[in-house]
């Protein structure tokens, strides 16, 4: 691992911008695992968890069982749960 030396300006615009929540929920399902696991590595690296996160959840929406972010949707949330 190469550490680099960025522009702590840069670093806060990025991650300012790709920290919107709507954003993410409107790209990410549109991204590849490989993109979207790259831009949440970016966004870890400047200390942006939680943006990284989110983006990784909004991608995995889309995601088709079999591919890596797959979450499947358990009874109870896809609307099969019992009555109450």
């Amino acid at each position: 691992m190469t550490t680099t030396m960025i522009d702590t300006d840069a670093a806060a615009t990025f991650t300012e911008v790709f920290a919107a929540g709507d954003f993410a929920g409107d790209v990410g399902p549109r991204m590849s695992c490989t993109e979207v696991d790259a831009l949440a590595g970016m966004l870890r690296a400047v200390g942006a968890d939680t943006a990284a996160a989110t983006w990784i959840d909004a991608h995995a929406a889309a995601d088709d069982e079999g591919d890596s972010h797959f979450q499947p949707i358990a009874p109870a949330e896809a609307g099969h749960g019992t009555d109450q």
